[in-house]
């Protein structure tokens, strides 16, 4: 990837230092872990200690709500624990849609920063801005294997580190029992659990006369796309101009369409984009067979105050594409440290914490670190069945979903030159098509040479 010209990182910082004494409710808030003086940040690394950072207090760049979650207080209570870092909050508002990320305008001005976490799209936009600190000699210094460790899934931009992994959201198949045995549809299996025999065991549910829909996938982007991804077509060419010309692309988005549009097993994309389907439909209605999404619906179906329900959950893997290895869409939360970070070696030495540890907290957290099958039936049975006791299900349930090393895990969204372009360009199209408003051939056709323009923009 290249990074933009000098000029225009010029004029970006100019505006972000114009963004940033306009951005309300930015700031610092201390945790009771952490002194709330200057004495307190400026603390040096003692070399006399098992802690040699105790009593070192870093930034975590975080909104007010992440902040405030039982979670968070928890995890900056285990690095006080494991490392004697105290932990300080900068308080950033979220940034709304079309806003630039408001953290990345603080940084860009030059606000001290320690810790930050982003998915690894998110944090390209970092980089590209040149706020980001690479990671490799502090590995280095402290002989920390972060590829062993988390199996080569570290974020890296042009062969340098920038951030560890901590935590995957791998898409499942969730599935309403209530509705299987209503059906009298016997309940699927992992074996061979396929797009085909995912349509197949739909339609066998969909009952449109008791309201009943047979699947349910929101209007995500990465929904128009994901065959061809699972198929392991690239979004690039060799050249890397973009590769929506490629056959799979346009039979990938006549696919999805097709569910809602024409075998009407779930709701179609005029439904969808109004809103009468929100993203979280299969949880509160309870009249929808199979969910097709991320791993945060696991740990939001295992709130019953939220999401009270009268039916057992079962769950399955992602289905991917007959004739293919088995895989699912995934998307990693990591942590990073800004180049303006002032305690750069405590940072690293929290965001290695925050990465090994966090998923221990007890809050169905999958683990980006490499376990062994031990381990993650150990995890799977103190920290995650039981948040669905109700539910009847199994390690193997489990193991299956989310911990299977022989299943392909691919990111759920394009990455790349002017990936966020594009993703915006993929939506604006899609919807086009999904509503009948443009030919499956010209909506390709558009997304292509949309894309190539985006790409040839951002190489500039």
């Amino acid at each position: 990837m290249k990074l933009k010209s000098a000029l225009r990182r010029g004029t970006a910082l100019s505006l972000a230092a114009t963004m940033v004494l306009s951005t309300a409710g930015c700031g610092k808030s201390n945790n009771t872990n952490g002194s709330t003086d200057s004495k307190a940040a400026e603390t040096t690394q003692k070399t006399d200690s098992d802690k040699p950072f105790d009593g070192v207090t870093v930034k975590w760049a975080l909104t007010d709500n992440a902040a405030t979650s039982t979670e968070t207080k928890e995890m900056i209570a285990l690095i006080k624990e494991k490392t004697g870092i105290n932990v300080e909050f900068f308080i950033t508002p979220t940034s709304k849609a079309g806003e630039m990320d408001k953290v990345l305008v603080s940084l860009m001005a030059g606000e001290d920063m320690d810790i930050i976490g982003r998915t690894p799209l998110q944090l390209e936009e970092f980089y590209k801005a040149a706020v980001l600190e690479p990671i490799d000699e502090l590995a280095k210094a402290d002989n920390y294997d972060m590829d062993t460790l988390y199996g080569g899934q570290t974020v890296k931009f042009e062969d340098q580190t920038y951030a560890i992994p901590a935590e995957k959201d791998i898409w499942l198949t969730y599935y309403n029992k209530k509705i299987f045995d209503e059906a009298n549809v016997p309940y699927p299996t992992a074996e061979d659990w396929t797009w085909e025999k995912y349509v197949e065991t739909a339609q066998k549910l969909n009952d449109p006369d008791k309201n009943v829909w047979g699947s349910f996938m929101s209007d995500d982007v990465a929904c128009n796309y994901m065959l061809a991804t699972q198929k392991g077509i690239s979004a690039y060419k060799a050249d890397g101009t973009a590769n929506f010309d490629d056959p799979a692309y346009a039979d990938a988005m006549k696919w999805f369409f097709s569910l809602g549009n024409e075998l009407k097993i779930q709701p179609n994309c005029l439904d969808l984009a109004s809103g009468t389907y929100p993203y979280n439909s299969f949880m509160v209605n309870g009249n929808i067979g199979m969910y097709v999404y991320g791993g945060w619906v696991a740990s939001a179906l295992s709130d019953k105050v939220k999401y009270p329900r009268d039916w057992e959950l079962g769950i399955l893997p992602m289905p991917y594409p007959e004739g293919t290895d088995p895989s699912s869409l995934t998307i990693t939360s990591c942590y990073a440290i800004p180049k303006t970070s002032k305690n750069k070696e405590a940072a690293f030495e929290a965001i290695k914490t925050i990465c090994e540890n966090k998923y221990t907290l007890g809050y169905g957290r999958v683990p980006a670190k490499i376990l062994t099958e031990d381990e993650a039936k150990a995890y799977i049975e103190s920290s995650l069945l039981p948040k669905f006791k109700d539910d009847n299900l199994t390690v193997e349930d489990f193991m299956a979903g989310w911990f299977d090393n022989s299943r392909a895990y691919l990111s759920e969204k394009i990455m790349g030159t002017a990936d966020t372009t594009i993703g915006q360009i993929y939506t604006e199209e899609g919807q086009l098509y999904g509503q009948g408003q443009k030919s499956l051939e010209d909506t390709m056709k558009s997304i292509q040479d949309r894309a190539n323009e985006a790409i040839k923009e951002a190489q500039k």
